[in-house]
């Protein structure tokens, strides 16, 4: 079989070649890594051609040198030398050396072709040493998972920038870039590859990675936009290396397999932190590894940044600011909501006053906030700690959810008796919220008297910009989407492009459904509560459902139409 020898100024290595063509270059996704300045990015490529191999230029800055002369392309004969700064590549063909074609002979060829002979015989080509060599052949895995890194516009780091830090906030693998990596045994590519996981993770903005056991293989998915994404599969000794890295760093137990195990630990890179949440859970052919990603820069930090019409936003920061009352935001799981109560406390001069948060469990930290996570094993639940909490003068107090009676009636109490309470609840709009608090068991004057807003929102996938189709609206979406966006000329479709994985979306936006207590919905809330009857009253001032909400974004070409049906159904 043909193959390149390549010699470094460390020694000599072989690259057995196939069907499939090998870059050759300095960047990390060529198939030859180079590690020489005078290698362009991308430099050449060697390539199956005519029944042989043929080698051409990739518009390099030096030019590709075939036997000391500048080519473009040419056919590779047997000998034949490559020159890419300090470092040789000789094509070796032993099926040539008998029928090599003259085609490109040199006085000393004969002379040469002794000399491989020679070296043949004392078997001096060896596989590659990245290490040693400078030079780095990637894996059909790794491929797969550069293709998901390369596709985001930016990369300020890469996977050696990533260090890894233990559950007591220890570093346990140096980034490599720092030179303090000393990992040299057999984990070594586990742990690059769970490096490389992690990146291309940070790449496509995934919130959670999902490492599944199959019968001979792994599957690795990313939840990219509330979608999952598959990215590669592996092989399970690799998979095994990966469970044992991350158990050391969330120090778990790494001789039980047959039970629910939980832990967390994070990364540090150039300076900035991320945290993980880790879950482990006994399946039918091994343990399957949930990831998730607590990574504040991906999401919204102040309330401008949510996208809120200009009078849903003064409605939302008026009541978020108040010294006292009750906000409730709604939705299903993974819609945004501790986002948006985030957001809302950070409008709040912590310095003037104390606010104070519960939660299960603490996802991301607040500046000038305390916060206090649930821990059932201790008795701590949100109604004990709320309790306790009452206790510590408290300004702000955000609940992380409502979900049961004593916590409701507890918050609502609060609210009454003069601080600002930031709650949530699941439930599918605002007026499902009143119903949803109602059946708990609450009290109707509590809920009349302590509700100030009720905030329902849903994520949407917004649109890529690059590979979006325009299209003209059909009559039956003119009319879905009503008399406030009716008219519009044309709406936009996902085609899907390599910069967003294929899926004709990029990141998301949140689409919000505001519901204002006024004097009129208490009375109807005190007497006897109906949707249709609070519908009729939210309808008489500013009030738009999230369905409502979702079609101005389509209307502007941020979204797709069938986007918003799936996420927030029309009336």
């Amino acid at each position: 079989m043909p193959y390149l020898e390549v010699k470094s100024p460390q020694g000599n290595r072989r690259l057995e070649l196939n069907e499939q063509p090998i870059t050759i270059g300095r960047m990390p996704d060529n198939g030859l890594v180079l590690a020489d300045d005078r290698a362009s990015r991308e430099h050449c490529v060697i390539e199956p051609h005519d029944g042989g191999y043929r080698v051409r230029d990739l518009g390099s800055r030096n030019g590709t040198r075939l036997n000391e002369k500048k080519v473009q392309h040419e056919p590779l004969d047997n000998g034949d030398v490559i020159r890419i700064g300090k470092v040789e590549l000789r094509f070796i063909d032993p099926d040539q050396i008998a029928t090599r074609k003259k085609r490109r002979k040199t006085p000393d060829y004969q002379d040469e072709l002794r000399r491989e002979r020679r070296k043949q015989s004392r078997q001096e080509t060896l596989d590659f040493d990245p290490e040693r060599d400078g030079v780095e052949v990637q894996t059909d895995y790794e491929k797969k998972l550069r293709e998901i890194i390369d596709t985001a516009p930016e990369k300020p780091f890469s996977e050696r920038d990533i260090s890894l830090i233990d559950a007591r906030g220890k570093t346990v693998h140096y980034a490599e870039s720092a030179g303090l990596s000393g990992e040299k045994d057999s984990g070594r590519e586990g742990l690059r590859v769970f490096r490389l996981i992690l990146l291309a993770a940070f790449r496509a903005r995934a919130t959670d990675v999902h490492i599944e056991p199959k019968t001979e293989e792994a599957t690795i998915r990313l939840r990219v936009d509330g979608y999952m994404l598959s990215a590669v599969t592996l092989s399970p000794q690799i998979v095994k290396r990966i469970f044992g890295v991350v158990k050391i760093l969330c120090e778990i137990d790494t001789s039980q397999k047959n039970t629910m195990q939980d832990g967390h630990f994070c990364v540090n890179v150039k300076g900035s932190r991320v945290d993980y949440r880790v879950s482990f859970t006994p399946a039918m052919h091994g343990q399957k590894l949930v990831i998730r990603v607590l990574d504040s820069s991906n999401a919204p930090t102040r309330l401008h940044e949510l996208g809120l019409t200009p009078w849903m936003y003064e409605k939302l920061r008026n009541v978020a600011t108040k010294d006292a009352g009750l906000l409730l935001v709604c939705g299903p799981t993974g819609s945004g909501k501790t986002t948006t109560l985030y957001s809302c406390l950070r409008e709040i001069d912590v310095e003037q006053r104390n606010a104070i948060t519960i939660e299960d469990p603490v996802e991301y930290s607040l500046e000038g906030c305390t916060q206090i996570p649930i821990d059932h094993r201790q008795g701590h639940t949100f109604v004990s700690i709320l309790r306790s909490v009452l206790r510590q003068d408290p300004d702000v107090i955000f609940v992380g959810e409502i979900r049961d009676t004593e916590t409701a009636t507890v918050a609502m109490q609060a609210a009454m008796t003069g601080h600002l309470v930031y709650t949530t609840v699941h439930a599918k709009d605002s007026i499902g919220a009143i119903f949803r608090v109602l059946d708990l068991g609450v009290e109707p004057h509590l809920v009349a008297n302590a509700m100030n807003l009720v905030v329902a929102q849903r994520l949407v996938r917004v649109l890529c910009d690059t590979c979006r189709k325009p299209v003209r609206p059909t009559p039956a979406q003119n009319m879905r989407m009503g008399t406030s966006t009716s008219g519009v000329p044309q709406i936009y479709v996902p085609v899907g492009c390599r910069r967003c994985l294929r899926t004709g979306f990029i990141g998301r936006q949140a689409i919000f459904e505001l519901l204002e207590f006024t004097n009129d919905m208490r009375d109807v809330v005190l007497r006897s509560p109906s949707i249709k009857r609070l519908r009729e009253i939210a309808r008489q001032g500013l009030f738009t459902t999230l369905a409502g909400s979702g079609f101005q974004l389509v209307a502007n070409g941020t979204t797709s139409i069938d986007e918003i049906e799936r996420v927030a159904s029309s009336e």
